[in-house]
């Protein structure tokens, strides 16, 4: 799967393919824990990318700084409660929802939050 690393990357693609998109924003560095727990699920299974090819959903994991060294704003641009926290857009730029890290689920639950919040399907 090729991730797009670039917050204004990911935004501009999604706009000019017009394309759902889900973005992944994640401690950068091992100081998260629960952005490594995220890490450890994914990594257990292929479900959530194998979803994302097969919906052709584009897909970013940003990096973001600890919260007192977020000087861009990051945070506080895409409402960001806490991290990892994850942003799903519809085809047209809509946020569809959002989430933090699901406790006690693995990869298929990510792709049924997806599913759950996805208006696409209606």
């Amino acid at each position: 799967m090729n991730w797009i690393s670039d917050i204004d990357e990911a935004l501009a693609k999604r706009a000019a393919e017009g394309k759902r998109l889900l973005m992944i924003f994640k401690g950068n560095g091992d100081w998260c824990k629960w952005c490594n727990a995220l890490d450890g699920v994914l990594a257990e299974s292929d479900a959530l990318e194998s979803y994302l090819k097969s919906e052709d959903i584009l897909a970013a994991k940003i990096l973001i700084p600890r919260k007192t060294e977020d000087v861009e704003g990051i945070r506080e641009r895409f409402g960001i409660t806490g991290i990892p926290f994850l942003v799903f857009y519809s085809a047209e730029g809509v946020v569809e929802g959002t989430t933090e890290f699901i406790d006690d689920g693995d990869a298929s639950s990510y792709v049924q939050w997806i599913e759950s919040v996805d208006s696409s399907a209606f």
